[in-house]
């Protein structure tokens, strides 16, 4: 009587193996991609929670000083300028090194009005060529194209010192130091709805 065992052969086991040796070189690049475009994007958050976080900390006149943001370090620091700051106060977040950075490489925000020392572009660059660029602007409004919702923010009367109150929008968090240090209101201004 034969007995008949049932295996893999040697053409079969090659086979198979160069189906997943093919399928493996193939994912390679798709996944670099993806690495480089998530490293990217990943950045563009970093960089603009950063510059946020500095200025809320400006706006609330957080340890009586002005703070900021240098770019190519990813750290919020506590003072004018990065190479003058406290770096007992520094909050790093360092960007991926596959990331460059261009154009401002540092702002800072003043206390409690939270306008930036400068005014620019930050461009944020992959090691493929990949760009994406943020761009500082003084105002309400701080990352220019940054979707938000505008539930996240809320319409003062703001109260500068002893100049006319005007009506501008400040993210929800900035309400109690506005409130408390300018006396701002809630709403537009009575002067700005006379114009509407």
């Amino acid at each position: 009587m034969c007995v008949k065992h049932s295996a893999f052969t040697i053409i079969e086991i090659l086979l198979a193996m160069s189906i997943i040796f093919v399928v493996g070189a193939l994912s390679i690049p798709s996944y670099r991609y993806y690495s480089i475009v998530n490293d990217l994007e990943r950045s563009v958050d970093q960089v603009t929670h950063g510059l946020h976080r500095a200025r809320l900390l400006s706006e609330l006149n957080e340890q009586d000083s002005v703070w900021g943001y240098h770019v190519a370090s990813g750290i919020v620091f506590k003072g004018k300028i990065y190479a003058d700051r406290d770096a007992g106060f520094d909050e790093m977040q360092p960007l991926p090194a596959t990331i460059t950075s261009s154009g401002l490489p540092e702002v800072s925000f003043a206390i409690l009005t939270g306008e930036p020392s400068s005014t620019g572009s930050i461009i944020l660059t992959a090691v493929n060529g990949m760009q994406r660029t943020i761009t500082v602007q003084s105002g309400p409004v701080l990352i220019a194209g940054e979707e938000a919702e505008d539930s996240d923010f809320l319409t003062i009367c703001h109260y500068s010192g002893g100049g006319e109150p005007h009506t501008i929008k400040i993210p929800e968090s900035a309400w109690p130091a506005h409130q408390r240090n300018h006396g701002d209101t809630l709403g537009v201004c009575p002067e700005d709805e006379d114009d509407d």
